[in-house]
C-alpha cells in the first residue's frame, strides 16, 4: 500500500508541474494573443490544457488504486476544477473577450486545481499522514 501512496504523491507533483506551466503559457497568451486570438497565439496554451485533463484522470486512477479517501477527493476536486477552468478558457477564447468573468473563473479554478494538488501530494506521504516539511 505504501508504493501507491508514493506513485500517488509523485502524480499530483506532475500535476503541480503541469499546472504550472500552464500558467505560465497562459501569461504569455494573455499578453501577446489579439484577437481573433490566431491560434498560434494561444495553441500551446489550450494543448497543454488537454494534457492537464489527461493527466488529471491518472491521477484519479492512482489515486483510487491506492484506496486512501483523501488523496482520491484532492484528485476528484483537482480534475474538476481544470475541467471547469479548461470550459472557462474555451469560453473566454471563443466567446467573450470582452467579459472578464470568465478570465476570473479560469484564474480562480485554476488555483483551486492548484491548492487541492498540493494538498493532495501533502496528504499522500507513505505513512497517510501530512509530511512533515
Amino acid at each position: 500500500m505504501p508504493r501507491w501512496l508514493n506513485i500517488v504523491r509523485y502524480s499530483f507533483i506532475v500535476g503541480l508541474v503541469l499546472l504550472s506551466i500552464q500558467f505560465v503559457l497562459g501569461m504569455i497568451a494573455n499578453i501577446y494573443a489579439t484577437p481573433p486570438y490566431v491560434p498560434s497565439n494561444i495553441g500551446v496554451h489550450y494543448t497543454m490544457g488537454l494534457v492537464l485533463g489527461a493527466a488529471g484522470l491518472i491521477i484519479i486512477i492512482m489515486a483510487a488504486l491506492s484506496r486512501k479517501g483523501g488523496p482520491i477527493l484532492f484528485a476528484v476536486v483537482g480534475f474538476a476544477s481544470i475541467v471547469i477552468a479548461g470550459e472557462s478558457g474555451l469560453k473566454f477564447a471563443f466567446g467573450s473577450q470582452h467579459s472578464g468573468i470568465y478570465s476570473l473563473s479560469m484564474a480562480l479554478f485554476w488555483l483551486i486545481a492548484f491548492t487541492t494538488y498540493f494538498l493532495g501530494q501533502q496528504f499522500s506521504s507513505s505513512k497517510g499522514d501530512v509530511a512533515k516539511n
